[in-house]
């Protein structure tokens, strides 16, 4: 009896390192076979999908002038919001997005009406935007049907535009170019600047359904401004969804230098400016 018992475990686990050994192969196979023939990133949800979002944003800036302490300050943005799918189409997407709550702390003495007020401003916000299949905002209202900035309607989208314009293997790179993320909560002006920024597509997970891409990037000015300096460095990973046609999980951190020389008439010493931010965007079942 019991060589027939141990038999039969030793059978059972030949049967799980075989499974094992599989599961292995295909996964492999799909690699090949990605590498082989490309794959295609797109933003294409169904309709009727509702994708809920979790955004987390810090961001610190530091104030350096000559002869005075280095002023350090904090922002920490947390955004709850469902992206309801409406229509879906070939090469677009038009979707809902409502914000379901907002918490925006500093460590500004001076800036709690600010970040109250950035609250009140982002809760219960309605944007109906349509979407390219590479995340670019071609469109979007709010609920009035009256047409909101870009600005405005690129932090609300919760997609931005990463993914390439053709199809792309393994290992193999595309090149982007995107606005800079603003520290302001509700999506404000940027600093004049955009992200020229590089993604790698480095692997493919769960039969080839994921797709994990990883970023760097730099940060170029729109122009010459007289007394202004600016550069920087972007840096980040995503988990992309392909059986769901959306970006799930994405990391960034960005790193702003910029320097701010007064007129020459004025007496003033000029100004240091770094800025830090750090963002997590991910879109889960539950909340």
């Amino acid at each position: 009896m019991r060589t027939r018992r141990q038999g039969r475990r030793h059978a059972r686990s030949l049967a799980l390192v075989a499974a094992g050994l599989l599961g292995a192969t295909r996964q492999a196979a799909s690699q090949t076979a990605a590498s082989r023939d490309g794959v295609v990133l797109r933003l294409h949800p169904r309709v009727g999908d509702t994708l809920r979002t979790r955004l987390e944003q810090l961001t610190e800036i530091t104030v350096t002038r000559p002869g005075t302490a280095s002023r350090p300050m904090a922002t920490s943005v947390t955004v709850l919001a469902r992206t309801i799918v409406q229509a879906s189409r070939q090469a677009s997407t038009t979707v809902l997005t409502v914000v379901d709550s907002a918490e925006v702390h500093t460590s500004d003495v001076r800036g709690g009406a600010m970040a109250a007020q950035a609250e009140r401003s982002l809760r219960g916000q309605r944007l109906i935007l349509q979407l390219a299949e590479d995340g670019t905002v071609e469109i979007a209202r709010d609920a009035r049907g009256v047409a909101v900035s870009r600005e405005v309607s690129e932090a609300m989208a919760s997609m931005p535009a990463v993914f390439p314009r053709r199809t792309v293997a393994v290992g193999e790179r595309w090149q982007r170019e995107m606005p800079l993320v603003s520290s302001n909560p509700l999506g404000g002006p940027s600093a004049g600047a955009h992200v020229r920024a590089e993604f790698r597509l480095d692997s493919l997970g769960r039969r080839g359904e994921l797709a994990y891409v990883s970023m760097h990037g730099e940060i170029v000015p729109d122009d010459d401004r007289p007394g202004a300096e600016l550069s920087g460095h972007m840096s980040g990973e995503m988990q992309v969804d392909r059986r769901r046609g959306w970006m799930t999980d994405s990391r960034f951190s960005l790193v702003v230098m910029s320097l701010v020389v007064p007129p020459g008439a004025s007496a003033a010493a000029p100004m240091r400016f770094l800025t830090k931010v750090t963002q997590r965007l991910r879109t889960m079942d539950k909340w």
